[in-house]
């Protein structure tokens, strides 16, 4: 064949209809067997206790999101700490408080009702840089980074 297709399969489309392979019931067995690993991690993620925001006093179920509290360096919820951090700013109707990275929000202001170009007006530092908490390498450690 000039196609350049092994044994005139097609190259695109339907794949693998009409092939012998895992039944409908195969599957669902296959995902029962996938499942375990991920209950022994549920379970070992339930001996550590729940993590409570310092700021509204809730659990925080995602630690990868959260920031270092002021006071302290204890988890707070990301929503938390951006109102907090606005708290006290003059803000235009142009303005808005933003998280640039690095443990640092800003006031800034947008150009055009695109909000797509902006300014950095002032910087407001959340963390301080450069500073490692031990919540953080338990998910670190966690992760295998």
């Amino acid at each position: 064949m000039a196609d350049g297709n092994k044994d005139s399969r097609r190259r695109f489309g339907r794949r693998g209809r009409g092939r012998s392979g895992q039944r409908d019931g195969e599957r669902v067995a296959a995902k029962a067997g996938q499942a375990e690993p991920a209950e022994e991690a549920k379970s070992a993620l339930a001996d550590q206790p729940p993590v409570v925001c310092s700021i509204c006093e809730k659990q925080i179920f995602d630690l990868s999101s959260a920031l270092a509290g002021r006071d302290g360096g204890q988890p707070v919820h990301f929503d938390c700490a951006l109102a907090q951090a606005a708290v006290g700013e003059n803000l235009e109707p142009s303005e808005r408080v933003a998280y640039i990275g690095r443990g640092a929000f800003a006031v800034v202001e947008y150009r055009d009702k695109s909000m797509t170009a902006f300014t950095v007006k002032r910087r407001i530092q959340w963390e301080k840089e450069g500073e490692k908490f031990d919540w953080r390498k338990s998910i670190q450690h966690r992760m295998g980074l």
